[in-house]
């Protein structure tokens, strides 16, 4: 559960991490569940598109790695926008299928921005009991938001099914939720 503590206004711009405000190396390995072997190594982007099999095993380590992390290079027209609701004060948060919200915190501070670290959410992070898909875990963080008390939401993504999924919680507890693609 998020935990702020004092809201001081209803509005939250909500940002996912890979492909939406940095691009990195990191790849979904994608092994053989019976042989052990790497079968394909994908990108955040292609792994949007992929579909597992229960002969697959899903091997995500590159993903806790800061310093790919680090080597990343930033997608500027949507970190500058993260950036200009940052300094003008509204409450912004990362949301992503990562799985540890301090590495996230880390990476932006070391990029100047501060963001509260329960605004830091790394859905896959075990101190969360998040369950389903990437997009059903993200859509339980947005109404643990709205639960919170921010009910204007404008939500960053490059995921049309995290997207689509988030859109459904438009009208929970009388909240609003923009959508913006990120390509």
């Amino acid at each position: 559960m998020i935990k702020l503590k004092d809201i001081k206004e209803n509005k939250l711009v909500i940002f996912d991490l890979d492909d939406t405000i940095i691009r990195t190396d990191a790849k979904i390995k994608i092994i053989d569940r019976k042989t052990g072997v790497i079968i394909r190594e994908l990108s955040p982007e292609e792994f949007n598109l992929f579909r597992t099999k229960s002969t697959h095993i899903l091997d995500f380590d590159d993903f806790n790695c800061p310093e790919i992390l680090r080597l990343g290079k930033f997608i500027f027209y949507v970190f500058d926008r993260l950036k200009e609701y940052y300094n003008s004060g509204v409450p912004v948060s990362i949301l992503t299928a990562r799985s540890s919200s301090e590495m996230v915190r880390e990476f932006f501070l070391e990029n100047g921005i501060d963001i509260h670290p329960d605004l830091v959410i790394a859905i896959n992070d075990p101190m969360y009991d998040y369950t389903g898909s990437v997009a059903e875990m993200k859509k339980q963080a947005i109404k643990e938001f709205i639960d919170d008390g921010y009910t204007d939401l404008i939500f960053f993504d490059d995921s049309e099914d995290n997207l689509r999924l988030a859109k459904e919680t438009e009208g929970y507890k009388g909240s609003s939720i923009e959508i913006i693609k990120v390509i």
